[in-house]
This record gives C-alpha cells, structure tokens and sequence, in this order.
C-alpha cells in the first residue's frame, strides 16, 4: 500500500475521509456496547458513549433522540451483528439436525469473540424500561427467531429427520437452550465453547430427532 508524500503541514482537510451517518452511527453502538460492558448500563451517559465514539456530543443528539433511543437502537444493531455472525456461510440446505448443531456450536463461539456485545444486548434487554416501569423488552421480541426456528424444525419434519410435535414448541425450547448456554459461558469463561455446544446440542436433539 502506498503511503502519502511527506508535508511540512497538517494533512489537508480534503484528504480526510469523511465517514457516511451509518459508519457514523455503527461507531456510537460500536461506543455504547463498550460502555454498558466497562461500567454497566446504569453508569452510560452520552458524554462517556461519545468519547469513546471519538465524536461530539452533539452528533449522538443528532443521530438519537435521548438515552432510550439509543440503548434500543444499539440493541438493534447488536442483534443483527451476532445473527451475521451465526448465519455467515451457514449450509441452510444441510439436514435440520446438523443445522441446529452448527448454529449452537457457532453461538458458543461468539460468547469469547463477541463477549462486549452479548453483555450489552443482555444489560440492555434486563434495564430499558418503559416509563410506567416496566420491562421495554419482552419475550415478543424472539417472535422472528422463533419463526427462523420453526421453518426449520418444520423442514426437518418433512424430511425425516425432527420427531413428529408442534414445531413452535421445539422453536421455543431451541431458543431457550441457547439463551441459557449463552448466559452460562459468559459467567464461566473457563469452560471450553466448543465442548459445551457439542453437550448442548447432544441433549437438544436427543429429544429434537426422529427415531
């Protein structure tokens, strides 16, 4: 890679890259994700997310309407970075079994190389409230994972390979298995990913596969 000529100046302000308001705004969730996990969710403020940002203050009341605002917008844009990260060159086509295996193994991984971000979402998912006090973030926000899941129980059901039940039912324990393995694997960074979704997915399907 080529390297600019030597000045006696400052670099001009021509020849500074000007960041788009979605690279701009990845760097203010990439910023609070790295907050909530520091000092946790209560202690954020906007000044500390737009140090961290490297941008003024001012640009994050551009972007986000308050505080609120921009914790559910982070959890947003979180959820669809780990759900990228599962699903990058993921085999859909392969049998439901081995699908399922892949995603629970791929998942455990992330709780070592997406640590920052898995807090966050669940710091942010346990505290953002509405105004009358009660939880902003229920469990209607899986119906769209839980559709994920049953689309492809209900494949494995044509297929063979997934046991004759309701599929929605299995989605939902799925989904519950992850949630707990995450959860767990990020309270116990000791344990090896790897071997605990190997155990996770063998008791999953041991109840999941068609005899």
């Amino acid at each position: 890679m080529s390297t600019p000529a030597a000045s006696s100046g400052p670099p001009s302000r021509a020849g500074r890259q000007r960041l788009s308001a979605d690279q701009r705004r990845g760097q203010v969730f990439a910023a609070t994700a790295d907050a909530i996990a520091a000092t946790g969710y209560a202690n954020v403020t906007l000044t500390e997310v737009a140090r961290r940002a490297g941008i003024a203050k001012g640009l994050v009341w551009h972007y986000f309407s308050d505080r609120d605002d921009l914790m559910q917008q982070t959890l947003a844009h979180l959820g669809n970075v780990i759900r990228d990260a599962v699903v990058d060159a993921l085999d859909v086509s392969a049998p439901a079994p081995d699908v399922v295996r892949e995603v629970i193994r791929r998942t455990a991984l992330l709780t070592r190389t997406h640590r920052a971000e898995l807090d966050a979402m669940a710091q942010i998912v346990q505290s953002l409230r509405t105004s009358d006090g009660r939880q902003r973030i229920t469990v209607r926000a899986y119906d769209a994972t839980y559709g994920e899941h049953q689309r492809l129980l209900a494949r494995g059901q044509t297929e063979g390979t997934i046991r004759p039940a309701d599929p929605r039912v299995m989605a939902v324990i799925y989904q519950g298995a992850i949630d707990a393995m995450i959860s767990y694997l990020q309270d116990h960074p000791e344990v090896d990913p790897e071997a605990e979704a190997q155990a996770v997915a063998d008791v999953l399907l041991s109840g999941f596969t068609a005899r």
